[in-house]
């Protein structure tokens, strides 16, 4: 795990949130889903569309973290994150709409691992990226771990939109992370 804080704060910081971001959705992505009156084949389109945006968005924001500076782009797409998850948490509950928020919420919060990955690919020497690899999955994992617990419980004391105020939270200290570490490095 040192060998990832020391080659870039940033994209510890980032997969982290990733890993936030996906084992909350994933896990509890399906008891929103009930919360909000999805049925069963519903709840399924949603998790799916989420993860279609997701797959979708590979392509062009690797081709945008390829011709940016990563950082900026680590912080538009939580910036973008944001915003899909507060439209998500105000506007979800119609079926097409939520299916729509949740492809759009895939592809801003997916590419996150990639590209924080990348980045700290940048500073790594070809005989460090197998330990880099295993480092940034073990920050994931510590993203991931206490996610789902924390947001089922927000949803069980605030309701469905908890789940989305909670993804968005962690990419509002994305956001401010990156912005700090600008002035670092």
């Amino acid at each position: 795990p040192a060998l990832a804080l020391r080659s870039s704060p940033l994209a510890v910081a980032g997969v982290i949130v990733a890993g936030i971001t996906s084992a909350s959705f994933r896990m509890v992505g399906p008891i929103y889903g009930q919360e909000i009156g999805l049925g069963q084949a519903q709840i399924g389109w949603f998790l799916a569309s989420f993860v279609a945006g997701g797959a979708l968005a590979q392509l062009p924001m690797g081709w945008l973290a390829d011709k940016y500076d990563r950082r900026w782009v680590l912080i538009w797409i939580s910036a973008a994150s944001i915003v899909a998850c507060l439209a998500t948490a105000l506007f979800g509950g119609p079926p097409t709409m939520t299916l729509l928020l949740g492809g759009f919420a895939g592809f801003v919060t997916f590419p996150v691992f990639s590209i924080a990955s990348a980045h700290a690919n940048d500073f790594a020497k070809d005989d460090q990226r197998v330990e880099l690899a295993a480092s940034l999955m073990f920050y994931f994992a510590v993203g991931g771990i206490a996610a789902p617990y924390l947001a089922s419980t927000l949803i069980a004391g605030f309701g469905p939109s908890a789940l989305f105020l909670l993804i968005s939270v962690g990419h509002g200290f994305l956001v401010a992370f990156g912005l700090w570490r600008m002035t670092a490095r």
